[in-house]
């Protein structure tokens, strides 16, 4: 699933290519991944991108499109008008050509320039809402792990009052927002911490290193552009994958060397998701 880091690359491609022009069409071919009346985007302009946790949104006129891509969702821009549209790059799933069996909704710009929304599993959606539902739906999301908001304090009080595994804190968006399976795996390797032990049962100073670490983590995924992990589902904006994957120390390394010592990476469900970490450097 892309979290933070890929939703974030998505969204600074694409505000570069796409704010300032009208939609000039949109066809739904999935109609439940499309929620909301979108005749009233056509001709309006697209003013400002921006991302909540692993949610991105597109303002257009007085209403928002809230994207969220979910397990194998992927958003390409195209800029040239043409039928079938070749990529360029390899696509996962199907042919190099748009739109194909997995495109499930169609934005057309000004321009003649194209927004495909991929999905193969058909999980991710689209919504078109104002700004009091938009509300409603972010509502439940904790802060942002690259915010102010998103402070020492407030987390060492959130860990202290929960005794549920440190990784499924990491992953609960009330608590902190963006952070999934990856990227959860990843940060308690740099800090070290054990992703079975009890939130409550870190010392300061591993609350400390957790807190660094998510944010050294998230930001070195975005300047890598993301991870395209081993589906290979997650590809930017100009259909090329990320690069973090080739970064990654645990995440999807079973039976590997760790790079921390002479162990080997190992796997753990937690809450029925692969985790992976080092039972010798993570403590």
């Amino acid at each position: 699933m892309p979290e933070l880091p890929e939703v974030e690359t998505v969204k600074r491609q694409l505000e570069k290519r796409i704010v300032g022009k009208r939609i000039s069409s949109i066809k739904i071919l999935s109609k439940k991944q499309f929620l909301g009346n979108f005749q009233k985007t056509i001709g309006q302009q697209i003013d400002r991108l921006w991302r909540r946790a692993k949610i991105l949104a597109i303002n257009v006129g007085r209403l928002t499109l809230l994207v969220h891509l979910k397990m194998t969702g992927q958003i390409i821009y195209l800029s040239k008008n043409r039928k079938p549209i070749s990529v360029g790059h390899p696509l996962p799933f199907s042919p190099n050509q748009l739109p194909n069996k997995t495109t499930r909704v169609i934005i057309e710009l000004e321009d003649g320039s194209r927004l495909f929304f991929n999905d193969l599993r058909k999980f991710g959606w689209i919504k078109l809402l104002d700004g009091d539902k938009i509300e409603k739906e972010l509502s439940g999301l904790g802060p942002e792990p690259l915010e102010k908001d998103f402070s020492l304090d407030y987390f060492s009080k959130k860990l202290a009052n929960t005794r549920r595994m440190i990784k499924i804190v990491l992953m609960d968006q009330a608590v902190v927002a963006g952070i999934g399976n990856i990227y959860a795996s990843e940060i308690l390797f740099e800090a070290g911490i054990n992703p079975a032990r009890q939130a409550n049962s870190l010392s300061n100073r591993e609350v400390a290193n957790l807190y660094r670490a998510i944010k050294k983590i998230l930001l070195q995924a975005i300047d890598y552009g993301g991870t395209s992990a081993a589906d290979q589902a997650y590809i930017r904006p100009d259909a090329s994958p990320g690069r973090y994957q080739n970064k990654l120390r645990v995440y999807q390394r079973e039976g590997k060397e760790c790079f921390g010592c002479f162990g080997k990476v190992k796997r753990i469900k937690q809450a029925n998701r692969s985790t992976f970490f080092c039972s010798s450097c993570q403590q």
